[in-house]
């Protein structure tokens, strides 16, 4: 009876051992950029447009809406679309200079696309009719002045981030006008 007594705070004890801490993992869906080669996608069906509104308001935070639309009549599948949506399109812009009449073919600027990270792929599906939006911000739209009653414009083209989709919209044209007042009247 006392060795039973000794032998339960021993047995005690050598359940008390120490596990070592399971580090926290951040979950990430899709595929890691670098380690997939993807196949070229058809793009015969396929179609960049820009839905916002082609006339903006210099200071005002500025994004466009492109939609990448199906227009076929059969699924497309792309499996190379970045998990973070704005990833999948860069814009190019280039001012609408005085005597212009279509934009200069060396003169367009990339805005910035820094991926954002973790780079990663998921695979889009678009069914005939259907479309994906990507966003992409304007930053230099805030930090422009116009004066009151004059307005400046730009040429601007959108063209899929994709190694598999060689894919780009037709040429709008911006309009940035002076800053726009709410309510009642300007002086």
């Amino acid at each position: 009876m006392k060795l039973s007594l000794l032998a339960i705070p021993l047995l005690i004890l050598a359940g008390c051992s120490s596990t070592p801490e399971v580090p926290k993992m951040k979950m990430a869906m899709g595929v890691p950029d670098g380690t997939v080669e993807y196949k070229a996608v058809p793009t015969t069906n396929l179609h960049l447009d820009l839905l916002s509104s082609p006339d903006l308001y210099a200071g005002q935070k500025t994004e466009l809406v492109f939609a990448l639309s199906n227009n076929g009549r059969k699924t497309i599948s792309i499996p190379e679309w970045y998990s973070n949506e704005t990833d999948n399109v860069t814009v190019s812009i280039q001012p609408w200079l005085t005597g212009m009449k279509e934009p200069d073919p060396d003169g367009w600027i990339e805005l910035s696309n820094e991926l954002k990270k973790p780079v990663l792929h998921y695979p889009l599906t678009l069914m005939p009719g259907n479309k994906a939006l990507v966003s992409k911000k304007l930053d230099f739209i805030e930090n422009i002045k116009v004066s009151p009653g004059k307005f400046r414009r730009y040429f601007v083209k959108a063209k899929m981030n994709l190694k598999s989709v060689e894919l780009q919209s037709k040429v709008y044209t911006l309009q940035v006008f002076s800053k726009q007042t709410t309510g009642g009247s300007s002086k």
